[in-house]
């Protein structure tokens, strides 16, 4: 007799493990931190070709140079961003018709999210470079950018101080 009560309960408990599960519900907080950190860009050294001699071209390299020009970029901590550049073409003397051809190449350009210019590695500075702020608080939330590139005076090239500007948008991509 205790057999068969055992299989009447084991049979019994069989509608009860195929019960319907009730609904569960659950919840996740939202976050969002609003940061004070605004992105900015500041030209730490100018590019300088220095003293050059006619017929003579002369180029800085960006990863080695000293007289390379640097941007430092600021922004909040690990967002990305972009940074483009306008290139100019010539650097002129004053507003007057005296003008030297300068370029840059696919590796007049030198990025790091480190101040460690010997380290920095190479892009093409007419692309748009996309990039991650230091994920560390301010004043280190940085990353730098350095500039090469060529100047080619002509033989017969007038003497004078040549200038131009390299113009820089940076903007955070949301990413």
């Amino acid at each position: 007799m205790v057999r068969r009560m055992l299989v009447l309960l084991v049979v019994a408990g069989v509608p009860v493990t195929a019960q319907a599960q009730l609904p569960a519900t659950g919840s996740i907080s939202v976050l969002g931190d609003v940061t004070a950190d605004g992105l900015t860009i500041s030209s730490a050294t100018p590019l300088n070709f220095g003293i050059l001699i006619p017929g003579t071209p002369t180029t800085l390299n960006a990863r080695t140079s000293a007289n390379a020009g640097k941007f430092d970029i600021r922004g909040a901590r690990r967002a990305e961003f972009t940074l483009t550049l306008t290139l100019p073409t010539e650097l002129r003397v004053g507003i007057g018709p005296l003008n030297l051809p300068v370029t840059f190449d696919g590796t007049s350009g030198c990025q790091a999210p480190r101040d460690n210019q010997n380290s920095c590695s190479t892009y093409d500075p007419s692309t748009v470079l996309t990039a991650r702020i230091r994920n560390q608080v301010a004043p280190d939330n940085t990353f730098f950018v350095w500039l090469g590139g060529t100047v080619s005076p002509a033989v017969g090239q007038s003497p004078g101080v040549y200038t131009a500007v390299i113009s820089a948008l940076v903007q955070y991509t949301g990413n």
